[in-house]
């Protein structure tokens, strides 16, 4: 694929096209639209934005260069974008953390492919076990009806998340003090200043993000009949940022678009392709055992590696015969793994390339990023869906 063609072109190209010559209806693609993530990911990406730009990534990452030893301040910096990924997303911690991991590089002398690359495979592990933490939960969350949705994410994909974690600190740990690692190099490079010192808008939007996640899911637990909204959350989360930041429009304008786009045409193409009946006469009766964890394990692990897994997960998710919550959790344990095996797996390692780029490093080739991840890749899967299995077990 050409360097200047994105995969959020390719989806509007296909959603444009499927509109013009009457695929899907105007009126059917704009319901087709799950405007409840959309919100989301606006309201998130508008948080990333602002903390960038007032200078707290920057900040984040000289508390943590202080903290020590390099594989001390290693673990810190895993464990920071794996709790960021959970609560902003994988896709808006790969934003705030990729200079952070730079940053480290040049103050710590460590190895930046490791840094990049420990980056990638954290933001993906702690995304897993949230609700909120990357988008094709956020779907499983809202489509799949999921109870008390922070707790159960947390019960059952929690404990996985935290050993992959883990292993990553082991798989890149050893290689810190080695820049030459998967042909990498020093990085000596300036990161960019921050722009505005008016940083309590940007907190508190962070705060009034997870306080309204957690009072849902107080909620829920508690019986409540209807819980509160994500995307009606992450709009009001945002607000300070708008109402009271310094650089507004600039945070607007720094919020990511493209995916956003992406995400409007990828469910504009799924809604044509669900509404032709075509995927549903493909399945056959192949269709009444997606339900099954080995089927749901080995076809969403596959078809993510060729279709992205959020396409993946918005068709599963309306394909499914019944729901259940081995089923689900299945779904968006291994379909968020599967972002740890290419580099275009997941939106969140294109991210991070991309931003390491712009900033002066380019970390690694595409089968270099393969032969580094693959390991996590293999034990993540096998620990999640021996957890799911055993935890099923016992229910």
């Amino acid at each position: 694929m050409p360097p200047s063609l994105r995969i959020w072109h390719i989806m509007v190209a296909g959603a444009a096209i499927l509109l013009l010559f009457g695929g899907i209806s105007p009126g059917d693609a704009i319901t087709a639209i799950d405007w409840n993530v959309i919100a989301y990911l606006f309201g998130v990406f508008s948080i990333a934005a602002s903390l960038y730009d007032t200078g707290l990534s920057h900040l984040l990452g000289r508390r943590i260069a202080a903290s020590g030893a390099p594989r001390l301040a290693f673990a810190a910096f895993l464990a920071s974008a794996a709790l960021c990924s959970a609560v902003l997303t994988n896709d808006a911690a790969a934003v705030i953390f990729t200079p952070i991991a730079l940053m480290l590089a040049r103050e710590k002398g460590m190895a930046p492919a490791s840094l990049v690359l420990g980056l990638c495979a954290a933001v993906t592990a702690g995304s897993m076990a949230s609700p909120v933490g990357n988008p094709q939960n956020i779907l499983i969350a809202v489509r799949g009806g999921v109870e008390s949705p922070v707790p159960t994410f947390a019960l059952w994909l929690g404990p996985p998340a935290l050993l992959s974690l883990a292993f990553v600190h082991i798989r890149f740990a050893r290689h810190l003090a080695a820049p030459e690692f998967h042909g990498g190099q020093r990085f000596d490079g300036n990161l960019p200043p921050s722009l505005s010192d008016r940083r309590w808008p940007a907190l508190l939007a962070v705060l009034l993000l997870v306080s309204m996640i957690m009072l849902d899911a107080a909620s829920r637990i508690a019986g409540a009949e209807y819980g509160l909204p994500f995307g009606f959350a992450s709009l009001v989360a945002c607000m300070p940022v708008y109402l009271f930041g310094k650089r507004r429009l600039a945070v607007f304008k720094g919020a990511d678009w493209p995916t956003l786009a992406f995400f409007v045409a990828m469910f504009v193409v799924t809604g044509a392709l669900l509404r032709s009946g075509a995927l549903q006469a493909l399945l056959g009766s192949m269709q009444q055992r997606l339900a099954e964890p080995e089927v749901t394990a080995l076809v969403s692990y596959l078809a993510s590696q060729l279709f992205s897994n959020v396409p993946v997960v918005d068709l599963y998710l309306q394909l499914l015969p019944e729901k259940n919550t081995l089923g689900l959790m299945t779904l968006a344990g291994i379909s968020t793994l599967a972002g740890n095996l290419f580099i275009i797996s997941a939106a969140s390692n294109v991210i991070v390339v991309q931003q390491s780029e712009r900033l002066g490093f380019r970390p690694f080739t595409f089968w270099q990023f393969t032969a580094a991840v693959l390991p996590v890749a293999i034990f993540s899967v096998a620990v999640t869906y021996g957890w799911l299995m055993m935890l099923a077990s016992f229910r």
